[in-house]
């Protein structure tokens, strides 16, 4: 990770306990100081000014992805969207949302590292559906704007621009 990435992070977690009424004001200090610090030493490893090395996190802030995903339906936790089969299949809906300019969107469906299908994309928008099995399941959907593997192929879910866990529950595992 960059200096400048963790600077960034460094002040915005001295302020979040600053803003949570951290009465142990001399930690927030001795934190506040270590940031200066820190951005000083920034400075003179990159010749940056102290505003650029600011202007550089905000860049990093402002970044949006090529392609957008939305998972339709389902129930969202942190762990990830749930769904329960009806009739003893659960169907996933997803849409893609690309920038202008990003000709093709790819969609995968990942489970335990393996790309378990590829769906077809018809508008922007694409279907899974996973028969119900006696134990939860566990999944993530993706989409890239390029076409990175085939089904079979091992898979990692963080090279995808971006991705949603999905879990299908059971009714059987009572």
């Amino acid at each position: 990770m960059n200096t400048k990435r963790i600077l960034g992070l460094l002040a915005v977690s001295t302020l979040a306990l600053t803003a949570c009424g951290n009465d142990d004001t001399a930690d927030v200090e001795e934190t506040a100081e270590d940031v200066a610090q820190e951005t000083e030493d920034a400075v003179e490893e990159t010749g940056d000014s102290a505003m650029d090395v600011i202007n550089d996190i905000d860049s990093d802030l402002d970044y949006t992805s090529s392609v957008g995903l939305e998972i339709i339906g389902g129930t969202w936790s942190q762990d990830g969207y749930i769904f329960t089969p009806t009739d003893g299949e659960a169907t996933v809906n997803g849409k893609a949302s690309p920038e202008d300019g990003v000709e093709n969107v790819y969609a995968f469906v990942i489970e335990d590292g393996v790309v378990f299908e590829k769906p077809e994309l018809t508008e922007n928008e694409f279907t899974f559906t996973v028969s119900e099995t006696d134990t939860e399941q566990k999944f993530q959907i993706g989409v890239s704007d390029e076409d990175l593997w085939e089904v079979g192929d091992e898979a990692d879910p963080e090279e995808l621009v971006r991705y949603e866990d999905i879990i299908i529950e059971s009714s059987q595992a009572e």
